[in-house]
């Protein structure tokens, strides 16, 4: 018996274990709609939608998803959380967390304890290699050379808005490098189950899952399901809707929660005089219900000026939250939607100013609201924030609008979508106050059934071509297929893409470049934001926009042109964009000064003007490395006075040093002295360098850069993990870790041989004598001859050292090692050959011609390979020439196979190769 099938032997669930299940990993007892919803699925599979009420407990339907990946080996190891908002508190995200932290307890606890909690833990854990789950939050940063989930086989949570899971699915990730688009294809579009949050928002996105969802899962497993979470189904339009029962109704918590008193009044309000009349009311509210008042606008320069005219007046004591807003500031100020509410219960914050962004995913209860009218859909959002928990008998929502709206004033939403909305509310008695609580709501709704055009009009798919499948396979070279038009669809959206400020920020695109391989952006550091909008702030101007994904472009106010260098990477190159015509591609990522300004207090302001922070030091959960900048230094240190004399200090001492081994204990001689003259938050961050190892970057040849840059661990995989590794050792390690998954994943045995075949040839090109002499110029130690042939140097160098040492080598730049091992396996292995040639994700569907001329010998065969082909290939492959059957080999497979079952096959030995090259350590 398999190590899988016995621990699930030894851990029995049922569905009658979901209540204790549920209990143990939450903290309360299942809804009854939630034991009916899993029953459901178990039975008939998932639905097209689960339409709940807001503060119902959507969110939970990750715990039911979550068992059952624990009940049936079966079920979609992947949930993919997705929602259209730059969340500013993610509850989804805090739902997911707790669950880890719960199964990783009960993981610890004796083994004696048996508790459904307990047993679904090990089995889960059966099923990640140890690991019950794993929680993914995709945010921005310059991509490492990492994909988004290191085991395929391990239960995991990914929560992401449409464009990075979209755009993944669709094998033209944003932001993500070339070579990883199959990997990233692979895992968003196998084995993923995809919760849409509010899914009405975002229809084209739907109909692309639901075609995707309509082909079959490759290699047993299954591929992409789409259920769509919504409080609104009427603006979904479809059928296979699950709903509440009489149960829930009468449910002690939930019953409270459906009948909760929210009176709601219609106001007139011009355009002119709305953030005016959004403060007054605020105000009028705040003082009458004594408790947090909500204010929502509709952009973000309306929430900015009510934001500053109401800090005026309660100083401290407002917040501002919109998804424009740079992860660092968030995490700071709304790390825990438990704790913002109890600041907001205990009357330490009287007013919260929002946009979009408090729609979905903010698990916020506040006793009024103020919000300019919007659509139906977005209005029953905002409702579902005020008396959230039923424990107010008083609570009140003012909506403030015009009973006829123009197009530039109604943006993001139609003017009809408002009008409708006003006649609707009206009709109810709005204008007089009316009672809105959910079950009041869901019942006027049936009586009066709104017109059609109150919810908006949803966006008309791109349809989805069986032609298209072909061109999303073909990454290398890449078919340039714009995935925006199948997430947002027909109609002409504002792409978006990501800025991060730098106070250190070389001048050249080289040095860029060079520079961002030494200290990449983390995922805490950027804004998204509209592209046409970053174009018109660097040009000196500014937009105002909505806090929603795709929305149409606005009208710019001019400004003062700006001064300086800005730069645009889009995954693997970095070029300077011209100020006064900056031309930006979806997904960039825009580099800038912070003396550019353009945010405040965290969020987005065109018009700010201060520099701003630097927070590149606190890019993840631990740091990853310390500039020793004089401009980095002047926020580091207690006297900013002093970052110039700190900076050329450190420079005297380390001209004397010799090697780096005493470059970094001269750096760690310094810090130890220097400790005290950093600011309190730096001291834990400088602390860290001082205990564990690090590199002192830049050492040798210089690049520019007028400081230091300490870098703790190891970034980049491809190189390994520090030390040399033995060819034969490496390629056993990735047959073991590919076989692992297999097993893991319940593939049939028969399927599993090609696997161990490819991990045990994939680098065997490497034994080519140049490239063993660069692994050898470049590991910076004695190398054991036994550990020859290499397959990893083991080297902590920048790319331009190892570009230096690649020339002395002799090894062709541009040569493909993998494409040389491939060669003479194709008619033989054609499912190896594939894997073998693209397990860097090059070569889908043409390779490179080989730079090599006239050609070099490669010896292939190894003794514990069980290599079919010649003892030697020849590094001139030719592959890239249609007579080879290279090109012949990969369009049968594609067609065998479809785009996302031929990336699983490869996602598979290259996921495998990264474990054991020290990825995930």
């Amino acid at each position: 018996m398999e190590a899988l099938e016995q621990a699930f032997a030894e851990n029995p669930l049922t569905l009658e274990d979901f209540p204790d299940f549920f209990l143990e990993a939450t903290g309360h007892e299942p809804y009854p709609w939630q034991e009916a919803l899993l029953r459901r699925v178990v039975r008939e599979g998932w639905p097209e939608a689960v339409a709940v009420p807001t503060g119902a407990g959507k969110t939970m339907v990750l715990a039911v998803a979550l068992f059952l990946m624990a009940l049936d080996p079966k079920a979609h190891r992947r949930v993919v959380y997705v929602v259209n908002r730059r969340l500013v508190v993610d509850q989804a995200h805090e739902v997911a967390l707790g669950l880890k932290e719960r199964l990783e307890e009960a993981l610890a606890r004796p083994s004696g304890e048996a508790t459904p909690l307990v047993r679904a833990a090990r089995r889960l854990a059966a099923l990640g290699g140890g690991k019950p789950l794993e929680v993914v939050r995709l945010r921005g940063g310059v991509p490492r050379p990492r994909p988004t989930l290191q085991d395929p086989a391990r239960p995991a949570v990914v929560l992401a808005t449409v464009d990075m899971a979209g755009s993944r699915l669709l094998f033209r990730g944003y932001g993500v490098p070339r070579g990883l688009l199959p990997v990233e294809g692979a895992l968003f579009g196998t084995d993923a189950l995809y919760l849409l949050d509010e899914a009405h928002l975002e229809a084209p996105f739907l109909a692309t899952l639901e075609a995707v969802a309509g082909l079959p899962g490759p290699w047993g497993r299954p591929g992409v399901r789409a259920v769509a979470l919504t409080a609104t189904p009427e603006g979904l339009g479809r059928g296979g809707i699950f709903r509440l029962g009489e149960a829930d109704a009468r449910h002690p918590r939930l019953g409270r929660i459906l009948t909760a008193s929210r009176r709601v009044w219609l106001r007139e309000s011009p355009s002119r005089r709305r953030g005016k009349d959004l403060v007054a009311h605020a105000l009028r509210l705040g003082e009458e219900l004594g408790g947090p008042v909500a204010v929502v606008a509709n952009r973000v320069g309306r929430a900015l000026e009510v934001y500053r005219e109401l800090g005026r007046a309660f100083p401290g004591r407002v917040l501002l939250l919109t998804g424009r807003m740079r992860p660092r500031e968030r995490d700071l100020n709304f790390a825990r939607t438990r704790a913002l509410q109890e600041r907001l219960d205990r009357g330490e914050v009287a007013f919260v100013v929002a946009t979009q962004a408090l729609e979905v995913g903010a698990d916020l209860d506040f006793v009024g609201m103020v919000t300019e009218l919007a659509d139906l859909s977005a209005l029953k959002q905002r409702l579902g924030r005020v008396n959230r928990r039923g424990q107010r008998e008083r609570a009140e929502v003012v909506v403030l609008g015009e009973r006829e709206t123009e197009a530039k004033e109604a943006r993001p939403y139609l003017p009809e979508a408002l009008q409708a909305t006003w006649a609707w509310l009206a009709g109810l008695g709005a204008e007089g106050g009316v009672d809105l609580s959910p079950k009041a709501l869901a019942q006027r709704m049936e009586a009066q059934p709104p017109p059609s055009e109150a919810f908006g009009r949803p966006r008309p798919p791109m349809p989805f071509f069986e032609a298209f499948l072909p061109l999303l396979a073909h990454t290398d070279p890449l078919v340039p297929l714009d995935p925006d038009p199948f997430l947002h669809g027909l109609e002409r959206a504002a792409p978006e893409v990501e800025v991060v400020w730098r106070a250190d920020l070389p001048e050249t695109a080289e040095e860029v470049e060079a520079y961002l391989e030494a200290v990449p952006p983390g995922p805490k550091e950027g804004v998204r934001l509209p592209l046409y909008a970053v174009r018109a702030w660097l040009r000196g101007g500014a937009a105002d926009f909505a806090d929603l994904e795709g929305q149409e472009e606005e009208a710019l106010r001019p400004g003062p042109p700006r001064e300086g260098k800005a730069f645009r990477f889009d995954g693997e190159r970095v070029a300077e964009v011209s100020l006064r015509d900056p031309r930006l591609r979806p997904g960039d990522l825009l580099l800038v000064p912070a003396g550019f300004g353009g945010l405040s207090e965290g969020h987005w302001d065109p018009e700010a003007r201060e520099p701003v922070p630097d927070v590149a030091e606190w890019g993840e959960e631990r740091p990853r490395f310390l500039r020793l900048h004089p401009k980095v230094l002047a926020q580091a240190l207690e006297d900013p006075e002093g970052a110039e004399g700190f900076g050329q200090e450190l420079k005297e001492r380390l001209l004397g040093a010799e090697g780096r081994r005493e470059a970094r204990e001269e750096v760690r001689r310094f810090l130890e002295e220097r400790l005290s003259d950093f600011r309190a938050e730096w001291r834990p961050l400088v602390q860290a360098f001082l205990e564990g190892p690090f590199e002192v970057w830049p050492w040798g040849e210089g690049w520019g850069y007028g400081g230091y840059v300490l870098r703790l661990g190891q970034e980049n995989p491809l190189y390994g993990s520090g030390r040399p590794e033995a060819l034969e050792a490496h390629s056993r390690k990735v047959a073991e870790a590919v076989e692992d998954f297999a097993r893991r994943l319940g593939l049939d045995p028969g399927v599993r041989a090609p696997f161990r075949r490819s991990a045990l040839w994939h680098d065997l090109g490497k034994q080519d004598p140049r490239m063993q002499f660069w692994f050898l110029l470049s590991a910076g130690e004695a190398v054991d001859p036994s550990s020859r042939p290499l397959a990893k140097s083991g080297t902590r160098l920048t790319r331009k050292e190892l570009e230096r040492l690649r020339k002395e080598a002799g090894y062709p730049p541009g040569q493909r090692h993998e494409h040389v091992a491939a060669r003479p396996l194709l008619g033989s292995h054609p499912l190896e050959a594939h894997l073998v040639a693209t397990h860097h994700g090059r070569g889908r569907p043409l390779p490179a011609p080989s730079p090599d001329a006239p050609g070099f010998s490669v010896p292939l065969w190894a003794p514990w390979a069980s290599w079919p082909g010649p003892p030697y290939g020849e590094s001139a492959h030719g592959l890239e020439r249609l007579e080879s059957g290279y090109l012949e080999n990969f369009l049968g497979l594609l067609k065998g196979m479809g785009p996302w079952g031929l990336a699983y096959g490869e996602a598979l030995l290259r996921l495998a190769d990264y474990l054991a090259s020290g990825g995930e350590a």
